[in-house]
């Protein structure tokens, strides 16, 4: 009875080191699962969807790598065979929409990342949140700013490339890179056309931040700016003189 209870036992721990062999060397199934986080930071706390249409998960695209970094497969998510078999071991995913290059209006940048395991034999779930990857920029003007300039454009460079322009009265908020811009305006009135620029850097990622103008004096030297919450006095240059 004693040599039975023995070969049982030697029996049972050799199918836990075969099943955990077949774990960890053979292949398993993944299948993945999109969590947006579209909410942003600013004074109000908003979200993506009240500047841009959200994107579908299944326009998300999946970069795979294992454990050595090495690529393992790339695509869009809704391309993903649940079905594929991967190597037993490590790996990271990572959900990316759009380009942190590509800057403007309606093109905001996602992106997310999970590392998960894949056990022989087994389907996994990831679960990877995607969250908004550049910052919001948003123009505005007073009524009295709108009064005093009968025309007026601001427009955002970096390292004097064009990245976007606002025309008079546009109301679309804009996604960059704010890790640095430079805002340059040029502003008309009855009697001159006068020009500033400012710069700006290190504004958080999947925050919102709102630029009002007002007219700061009846002469139009300067121009107050209101950067969320902070006032500044900007002097304006005369960029012609009509006659």
């Amino acid at each position: 009875m004693k040599h039975l209870k023995t070969i049982l036992g030697m029996l049972v721990l050799f199918a836990a080191l075969s099943c955990t062999k077949n774990q960890m060397e053979g292949n398993g199934q993944v299948s993945f699962v999109l969590n947006g986080d579209y909410e942003i930071a600013d004074l109000t706390k908003s979200n993506v969807s009240q500047y841009t249409t959200l994107p579908s998960s299944e326009d998300f695209n999946l970069s795979i790598v294992d454990a050595s970094s090495a690529s393992v497969w790339k695509g869009k998510l809704s391309e993903w065979d649940s079905a594929t078999l991967l190597k037993a071991g490590s790996y990271k995913v990572t959900a990316s929409y759009g380009d942190m290059e590509d800057e403007g209006f309606d093109k905001p940048f996602f992106t997310g990342s999970a590392d998960f395991t894949v056990a022989g034999g087994q389907t996994s779930e990831v679960q990877i949140s995607a969250r908004l990857g550049n910052t919001v920029i948003m123009i505005g003007c007073t009524e009295n700013f709108r009064n005093y300039y009968k025309d007026y454009t601001f427009s955002l460079k970096r390292n004097n490339q064009h990245i976007v322009t606002f025309t008079k009265d546009e109301t679309k908020a804009a996604f960059v890179d704010g890790y640095k811009f430079t805002l340059e305006g040029t502003l008309t009135s009855e009697t001159k056309t006068q020009t500033f620029s400012k710069e700006y850097a290190s504004l958080n990622e999947a925050t919102a931040y709102s630029i009002m103008f007002d007219a700061a004096n009846v002469g139009g030297s300067s121009i107050t700016v209101t950067f969320n919450d902070n006032v500044e006095t900007i002097d304006l240059g005369d960029l012609e003189l009509n006659d």
